[in-house]
């Protein structure tokens, strides 16, 4: 006979299960809270990856139109240009329709009341000392900056030579134009199509920018353009003049109608762009860009208050840059009149009579973004808002040499 051996199996035990159902909750929320910190870490990672991404290429636009200021400018006389004031003090950071976003600014009369002595002049560099608005929380004004240099994307001065003048009408504010030949009697920027359609929607003279003629002689004036015809929605080539002088070209009408949005135009005052009517033919023509960086708040829907950097050019609708920034802040090394040296100062040196054309160097002493998050969030969003900021000195390599010594 065979005998079976009994053997007994015997289960968890309560307090075994409970035991080892609590480590198991144990590292699952310890892996979930891993997880999450994870997360949130990544998310703060992304975010200050964004927020220097964002700053960086606005902070690389500006580095670059402050490099530019007082380029083109050749020939005038400390590259300053005295404007007309009689009938209203002309401004700058305004565009169509009379959009002022920071309120109107008006051209600076450095060393006092502006007069016939001494009337308001563009500048390569018109500093904005707290002249911008006061970010949220924030107890000081934001700075604005003006820059001026012309541009080298559009041939204009082209449009102008011995042979073929510009013709002004009997009161000066309406200019017309020919197109050139076809050798070139001036220095075209790379890749540029030859002769450019002065009406072009792309790149064409357009209502809100700025011309400036000169210098002829001692005079140079600028004027806003209210209108082109005829107009060219189609992008049509332009037809090139023949023969000397030029005949037959492609004709533009380009107006300077008075009650331009910057005030620039005040046809018959004193500097105004009529006073070049009777200019010679080989008068120089280019179009300018006064470009304006400034801090304005947008309001959403919500009530949600965003600040925003605009950088606005002549007389046309300013473009947002990068949003949430806290903080436009600039300082000026420059000469005074008696060769000394200014640093670091906030408006260059204007409050005591020293003229904008010696800045030097501008730095920008603050851009400084914040994060924005909306609604309620936990871990890392709940600690506060990230805020970065960077500076730079920026070299005003175009402006004119001040011989101190």
């Amino acid at each position: 006979m065979r005998h079976f051996s009994k053997s007994s199996t015997h289960g968890f035990s309560l307090t075994e299960l409970l035991v080892a159902l609590a480590a198991g909750l144990v590292v699952t929320a310890g892996a979930a809270q891993l997880y999450s910190s994870g997360m949130d870490a990544t998310w703060v990672v992304q975010q200050r990856s964004e927020m220097q991404q964002d700053l960086r290429a606005a902070e690389d636009m500006l580095v670059q139109d402050i490099s530019l200021a007082g380029a083109g400018l050749t020939g005038i006389t400390g590259k300053n240009v005295p404007l007309p004031f009689t009938n209203a003090l002309p401004v700058y950071a305004c565009y169509t329709g009379n959009v002022c976003p920071i309120g109107a600014i008006s051209y600076p009369c450095v060393g006092g009341a502006c007069g016939a002595s001494n009337p308001p002049t563009l500048y390569p560099i018109m500093p904005g000392y707290k002249r911008g608005i006061k970010p949220p929380g924030s107890t000081t004004p934001s700075d604005v900056i003006t820059v001026v240099y012309t541009d080298a994307s559009f041939p204009l001065n082209c449009y102008s030579g011995s042979d073929n003048p510009i013709s002004f009408n009997g009161t000066g504010n309406v200019l017309t134009f020919m197109a050139p030949r076809t050798t070139p009697p001036c220095v075209l920027p790379p890749g540029v199509n030859y002769p450019p359609a002065l009406n072009n929607p792309v790149n064409g003279l357009q209502a809100g920018d700025l011309v400036l003629l000169g210098p002829w002689g001692a005079a140079s004036a600028i004027g806003e353009v209210t209108s082109v015809s005829p107009g060219n929605p189609g992008n049509s080539p332009a037809t090139p003049c023949t023969g000397s002088p030029c005949a037959g070209g492609s004709k533009y009408t380009v107006t300077f109608a008075d009650s331009d949005t910057l005030n620039i135009n005040q046809s018959g005052q004193t500097n105004d762009l009529t006073a070049l009517a009777g200019a010679g033919a080989g008068v120089a023509i280019n179009r300018i860009f006064v470009i304006t960086y400034y801090l304005a708040n947008w309001v959403d829907a919500a009530g949600n208050t965003t600040t925003i950097l605009y950088r606005q050019v002549n007389g046309h609708p300013a473009v947002p840059l990068v949003d949430n920034i806290a903080s436009l802040q600039f300082t000026y090394d420059t000469y005074d009149s008696d060769g000394n040296l200014l640093n670091a100062t906030g408006d260059g040196g204007e409050a005591t009579g020293t003229s904008p054309s010696l800045i030097r160097k501008v730095n920008l002493a603050h851009l400084t973004i914040h994060s924005q998050v909306y609604g309620t969030g936990s871990g890392y969003k709940a600690k506060g808002y990230q805020s970065f900021d960077v500076q730079t000195s920026i070299s005003t390599r175009n402006m004119s040499f001040n011989n101190r010594y």
